[in-house]
């Protein structure tokens, strides 16, 4: 298993636990991500900073519970400082106190073993059903 591939898995794991802090240990502090579709009502669509994504992924995962990501598939390819990850997560959304689950494919770039580029093709319909349906539920 590369570097890549581990350090990759590591920095899911910790995410999906919420830690934070040790995920930033696995990422650039210049680290540019983007998503092509916008994975949340009023979500930017590109970040650039370690510290930007994880207060971001921090603040839009605050009502759930702690993420079980699982990896799919890790390709590796001629580059060997570029990953295609496919993964997936299940959790509980709180507020509403249902189940949650997406699927995600990431490019992932590395640089010194860091990740500096991360472009996440999520199903933003799942996000915003979960969140829109229990936002109506409050409404009512």
């Amino acid at each position: 298993m590369s570097r890549n591939v581990e350090n990759f898995t590591a920095m899911l794991r910790h995410l999906g636990r919420k830690e934070f802090e040790a995920c930033k240990r696995y990422l650039s502090p210049n680290l540019y991500a983007d998503w092509p579709y916008e994975p949340a009502p009023g979500a930017p669509r590109e970040l650039t900073g370690r510290d930007a994504l994880i207060g971001f992924i921090e603040n839009g995962t605050a009502d759930f519970e702690p993420f079980n990501y699982s990896i799919d598939r890790i390709y590796e390819l001629a580059d060997p400082d570029t990953l295609i990850v496919e993964y997936h997560s299940s959790t509980r959304y709180r507020p509403a106190d249902r189940p949650y689950s997406n699927r995600y494919l990431g490019i992932f770039h590395f640089q010194d073993g860091l990740i500096s580029y991360w472009r996440e093709y999520v199903n933003p319909e799942l996000i915003r059903q979960a969140m829109l349906e229990d936002e109506q539920r409050r409404k009512s």
